[in-house]
């Protein structure tokens, strides 16, 4: 088990998020991720309540590199001047279904701010410019957060589903379905 950190280095100040674009995720980021998804209020739900092991971290990027050179969808960093690593969103392709899965953590203290939403936005306009039909969304039933950010891209619940930590949901979004009421702001993809 991996100590909880005492916090991410130059996360104090919310970022601005007109500051902020996406970069695709290297294993240089490994070290990054592991800090954020080590924080308590994100592993809370994203881990299943656990802390996850720096190698768990070091796969899922390898993975996700893999996903990224077969299809365009993959693992992307959220930075800005200020901080290099404030959270990630990634597309878990599924190439045979044409859908992929919705990921997403931001460090805690630059949540509010409608970063979350413009990832997943980013994330998803991303993969309807492929070949891709549906994404999908899902979360622990008591993360209310996550619930906000899959009605804000205008995802719609799809089904009940049972995690480790006990009942959920999921929520999708397909190709035709119409945008959100309220489009969030694209993030550059650099």
């Amino acid at each position: 088990m991996v100590a909880p950190p005492t916090g991410v280095p130059g996360s104090e100040a919310p970022i601005d998020p007109e500051d902020c674009c996406l970069r695709l995720a290297t294993l240089a980021d490994v070290e990054g991720v592991h800090r954020l998804a080590c924080e308590p209020r994100v592993y809370r739900y994203l881990c299943d309540g656990t802390a996850p092991a720096r190698a768990t971290i070091a796969d899922g990027i390898a993975r996700a590199m893999a996903d990224a050179a077969r299809t365009r969808l993959g693992l992307w960093i959220l930075q800005s001047p200020r901080l290099p690593q404030a959270g990630c969103v990634q597309l878990r392709p599924d190439p045979s279904a044409k859908s992929a899965e919705l990921i997403y953590l931001l460090d805690p203290s630059h949540w509010g701010h409608g970063l979350a939403t413009r990832m997943g936005w980013t994330a998803i306009t991303t993969a309807f410019r492929q070949t891709f039909e549906l994404v999908v969304a899902g979360s622990d039933g008591g993360n209310k957060a996550s619930l906000g950010v899959m009605l804000r891209l205008g995802m719609r619940f799809h089904r009940h589903v049972r995690y480790p930590l006990g009942m959920g949901f999921e929520y999708t979004l397909a190709r035709g379905d119409p945008a959100p009421n309220r489009q969030p702001a694209l993030l550059a993809i650099r």
